[in-house]
């Protein structure tokens, strides 16, 4: 990537970085506040609506992104559709909402849904200039509007969890979330959208594969949700949502964030094979080396991580969220070949992909929940994140011409390292002297020094690996090389 695409990147990431200091930190009061199963009620209408909403959308920000050329009519013609679509879907989740109270065999459902519709036609509204933003590789104001819309949904959800102490705060929080969202766009961006259509056949030419991609896509991410929702308890169905919502805040969102960069930046080299192949495969190995481990690390030391961060009462978090964390990085890690597809637009690609992951994920959740219930289920929720990263690999090098070997051989010092610490993770994670809860100052020290004593075996590992593969010129060295730069730059500036 250039210098713009870094900046970029940098930015969107550390605003995601902050972002989920503060949903991890909202997360942590909360998990005092309400129980597992207020979790539980709200994401059945969230899966459900999330559903409904992936259904009727028309991702017209990601067509306006790589259109090579727009003007005002584009956007107002972008924000009548969502306005349209958005209207439609509020009166689709009333409608549905006693049914979905029926189907899960409980009433409380029914005010969730309507105050969840109303957060939906409010998202719909955002300004849709903000995509020039995107475009452009200029991220301040889209670092605003995140971290703005993250710190409204932070003071009304804790606020009201400690005042209201049940679901409702969930709800509210988000409500909070979309209506700042709201606000502050237009204030990012002045614009004043015409009701008008007569653009709509050259954006729907192109957002009708990502609009079927993303419904796929969105079914996808959500379909363990719905199993977990049906077939076991409103506790187990909260904790699961909070092992996925923990899981999301640390790895998912804070890549996508990067991928956003990725998109726009790799469309340069659109004309140039050679140089959408060499800037693919060092984004693919970079994202590769710097979240894999952290995941690998984390997942190794669960137990103490959700005990110290979020108490004994969540403790059937912790296998959930030690598969889930390393099964979400995967896909995050896989995401970097769909920036690949989605730079040369090939939409119709991106939908098939959807179609064969959502496929292979229902086969292989169904084959792990007749085999080994709950924990089956969540070991094939697993083995469908590997199938994922294969299938990211496979449309990249549609696009590419690169194998899917050819992918998985890049990285492979680094996914050797993971797996060779992690069993040494796992078995330090717990203390002998002493019991956890105990002690949560001793039980901090020691995760501390259990996450820094991962990064050094990490780090040695790989150096190792690198030096026995004969000190190959690959993302190891390239990454070094920057580090040694950064630091050269802060030498030569300070007095």
């Amino acid at each position: 990537m250039n210098g713009k695409s870094l900046r970029g990147a940098y930015l969107l990431v550390g605003g995601k970085g902050l972002s989920a200091v503060i949903g991890l930190g909202s997360m942590l009061i909360l998990a005092r506040l309400l129980e597992p199963e207020d979790y539980g009620l709200v994401v059945l209408v969230e899966a459900v609506v999330t559903l409904l909403a992936a259904i009727t959308e028309l991702q017209m920000a990601s067509v306006l992104i790589h259109l090579p050329r727009v003007d005002d009519a584009h956007f107002s013609t972008a924000w009548t559709l969502n306005l349209i679509r958005a209207f439609i879907l509020c009166l689709l989740v009333i409608l549905i909402a006693p049914a979905l109270a029926g189907f899960y065999e409980d009433p409380r459902l029914l005010g969730i849904a309507y105050v969840s519709s109303l957060s939906l036609f409010l998202g719909a509204l955002l300004n849709p200039k903000m995509a020039i933003l995107i475009r452009d590789l200029d991220f301040k104001k889209e670092f605003l509007l995140g971290l703005s819309q993250k710190i409204a949904g932070f003071v009304v959800t804790v606020v009201a969890a400690y005042y209201l102490r049940n679901y409702w705060a969930l709800v509210l929080g988000t409500l909070a979330t979309q209506v700042c969202g709201l606000l502050v766009s237009y204030f990012c961006y002045p614009f004043k959208p015409a009701f008008t259509l007569s653009k709509w056949r050259e954006l729907w030419g192109f957002s009708v594969w990502l609009s079927l991609a993303n419904f796929i896509k969105t079914l996808n991410s959500k379909l363990d949700q719905f199993v977990v929702g049906k077939m076991f308890s409103t506790g187990t169905t909260g904790v699961y949502s909070l092992a996925t919502r923990l899981s999301t805040v640390l790895f998912t969102d804070t890549l996508g964030a990067a991928l956003r960069v990725i998109s726009p930046s790799l469309r340069a080299h659109t004309n140039n094979q050679l140089a959408m192949n060499k800037a693919y495969l060092n984004t693919q190995s970079l994202v590769t080396l710097v979240f894999l481990p952290v995941a690998s690390i984390t997942s190794a030391l669960s137990l103490p991580l959700i005990d110290l961060a979020l108490g004994s009462k969540w403790a059937e978090v912790t296998d959930v969220f030690r598969v889930l964390v390393l099964a979400l990085c995967l896909e995050a890690i896989g995401g970097v070949g769909l920036s690949v597809v989605m730079a040369t637009l090939n939409t119709r690609l991106a939908f098939f992909r959807d179609l064969l992951s959502i496929a292979g994920r229902a086969a292989l959740m169904a084959i792990g929940l007749y085999q080994g219930g709950f924990t089956g289920l969540l070991l094939g929720r697993a083995a469908s994140s590997v199938l994922d990263l294969l299938l990211y690999f496979a449309i990249a090098g549609k696009v590419t011409g690169l194998s899917i070997r050819e992918q998985l051989v890049l990285n492979w010092r680094t996914a050797l390292s993971c797996v060779l610490v992690y069993p040494v993770l796992y078995a330090l994670q717990t203390p002998p002297w002493f019991e956890l809860g105990e002690s949560k100052l001793i039980q901090a020290l020691w995760l501390l020094t259990m996450i820094s004593l991962g990064f050094l075996m990490q780090v040695g590992v790989q150096a190792f690996l690198w030096l026995a593969s004969g000190r190959p010129n690959s993302i190891e060295v390239v990454f070094l090389s920057y580090i040694r730069q950064k630091f050269s730059a802060k030498g030569k500036t300070s007095p």
